[in-house]
């Protein structure tokens, strides 16, 4: 899903030019020394989660740039996520799950398509992987397709280039036991992308 939200809001226009400010998640990650493999197979087997924080976002291209608050409920295959500045002023909501996408808008009107990708083509022309964020908000690189992956001395995933973006895991934090990003940078030749996540329920 990612960049599902990133792209929207910046491509799409649905931006909020101003936003509260977000405490980053202290809690530090636990740094214990672990295999990749067991990180993998752990956070590849969470699925549902409740998400708080910011997005910001540059377009390089057209020297352009915004940001948002954030929430991101996520259960199983279905997914709400709402875009808004302070006092949850312009919100924006994106809803989906299999073969539906609708996003609302702040004046109510509302644009549908089967997938986040075929909507964003639809409402810009822009085609990205919109979906992979449901992999990479949790420090996963999709599966199937090719990677490059570097980790840090505890096998946490510190940096991830695929599919044409290069995705940086600056900071972690420890949510019932398991190691989850806080802070992730998105880079491509067009976008930077910062989401900070002051909140992770699992």
């Amino acid at each position: 899903m990612r960049t599902l939200l990133i792209t929207f809001i910046l491509m799409l226009s649905f931006i909020l030019s101003a936003c509260s400010t977000v405490k980053e998640a202290s809690t530090p990650a636990q740094n214990k020394q672990t295999s990749w493999d067991n990180r993998h197979t752990t956070l590849s087997s969470i699925q549902h989660w409740n998400i708080e924080g910011m997005i910001a976002v540059r377009n390089q291209v057209k020297n352009d740039s915004g940001s948002a608050n954030w929430k991101w409920e996520q259960n199983h295959s279905n997914y709400t996520m709402l875009f808004y500045g302070p006092m949850g002023a312009g919100t924006q909501k994106l809803s989906g799950g299999p073969g539906k996408v609708v996003l609302q808008m702040a004046d109510g009107k509302t644009a549908t398509a089967r997938s986040p990708e075929a909507l964003l083509a639809s409402q810009t022309g822009w085609r990205l992987p919109v979906s992979s964020l449901y992999y990479w908000i949790r420090g996963l690189p999709v599966p199937g397709l090719s990677a490059e992956k570097k980790f840090d001395s505890f096998n946490h995933l510190t940096q991830l280039n695929q599919q044409g973006w290069m995705i940086q895991y600056l900071r972690y934090t420890s949510v019932n036991q398991v190691d989850l990003p806080t802070k992730i940078f998105l880079v491509n030749p067009q976008m930077n992308v910062k989401m900070i996540i002051s909140q992770w329920n699992i």
